[in-house]
């Protein structure tokens, strides 16, 4: 992926639908980035194929009740942050990772199912790592906003209702978790939708051994009735937001809850969710350049009542996204890590 190559045009429109509702029909797609539907297919193929956009399905352990996430803030010894950054982001468990200026020196979003596995992961596997000097943990404890809802702020209000008209899944965090029975039938839809969210219900049904029509009603199932999410997976340079900041606030408790709400709602803000530790509101924002930055800053996050510290972490370079890892330089599309059972 080249995040030198800004979408223009139909293709920033289509992104845009695609943020909003991953499975948009071509025909939903057409009609919001003013093209036909022949035409809207044809630049859909071209910008998954390229690896410019992709879509995923993700089982989210938090809305499961089966698992936990949490930030890990790596320091790193000199000249050895990318190489670190490039081992955690092969860890299965690993999410997000980015290579950061600041403070810390890399920055990972972890996904574990117990603490005995977190305690693992920092006590040992982190420690193995050569280069690594010291590492931080603060634990999600409530979302306010995950990608799953970022739309990069393309369409108007209006389009992104008309665009997620029919999305099954959960896009927002409101609601508790959500748990149902599943069987091999569903886990081999899960599995080929993680590699492949736009899978036609034929294309989904062969690789799941079942018809078209079961595998459509058994994924519907999945999204509303249980923790089977879509994203859109999409450089934020290449829909005009190349500037990358991790914001870590300390609030105070009384404000948490309002803070995280009103951040939750900014254009800019691809995550903010409570934590433990002496952070306890961190997220990732995407803005178009320094002085939007230093807006967001100064007007956003300083009106915001209770916002006793912020520190800002400059992401150098996102290595991966939604499990997903970006190639080398030069290279194109993602290379999906599957997550251990």
């Amino acid at each position: 992926m080249n995040g030198n190559d800004i979408l223009h045009g139909i293709d920033r429109r289509i992104a845009g639908v695609l943020l909003a509702h991953p499975r948009a029909s071509a025909a939903t797609v057409a009609t919001i980035a003013g093209t036909s539907p022949p035409t809207a297919s044809r630049h859909i193929a071209a910008l998954t194929a390229r690896g410019t956009i992709t879509v995923a399905a993700v089982v989210d352990r938090e809305w499961a009740n089966a698992g936990f996430t949490v930030w890990l803030r790596v320091r790193c010894e000199p000249g050895a942050s990318r190489t670190v950054a490039q081992k955690i982001a092969e860890w299965p468990e690993s999410g997000y990772l980015a290579v950061t200026g600041g403070e810390v020196d890399c920055v990972a979003q972890v996904a574990v199912r117990t603490s005995a596995q977190l305690l693992d992961i920092s006590a040992r596997q982190l420690r193995e790592l050569p280069g690594v000097r010291s590492g931080e943990m603060l634990r999600v404890i409530r979302r306010f906003a995950t990608p799953h809802g970022w739309t990069a702020g393309i369409l108007h209000t209006r389009e992104l209702t008309l665009a997620r008209a029919d999305r099954w899944d959960a896009w927002t965090e409101a609601g508790g978790t959500r748990q149902i029975t599943t069987d091999a039938v569903d886990e081999a839809i899960v599995t080929a939708l993680a590699h492949d969210g736009r899978l036609s219900w034929r294309e989904l049904g062969a690789r799941a051994g079942v018809s078209s029509a079961t595998a459509s009603r058994r994924t519907e199932a999945l999204m509303r009735c249980g923790p089977l999410r879509l994203r859109t997976v999409v450089d934020p340079a290449q829909v005009g937001r190349p500037v990358v900041a991790l914001v870590w606030l300390r609030v105070l408790p009384s404000r948490l809850e309002v803070a995280g709400r009103t951040l939750a709602d900014h254009p800019d803000v691809l995550s903010i969710a409570a934590t433990t530790g002496r952070h306890n509101l961190c997220g990732e924002i995407a803005v178009a350049d320094d002085d939007t930055l230093y807006r967001f800053l100064t007007h956003d996050v300083g009106a915001i009542p209770g916002v006793a510290e912020v520190e800002v972490t400059d992401g150098l370079q996102v290595l991966k996204r939604a499990a997903r890892v970006f190639p080398p330089a030069g290279g194109t599309g993602f290379e999906p890590v599957t997550p251990r059972g």
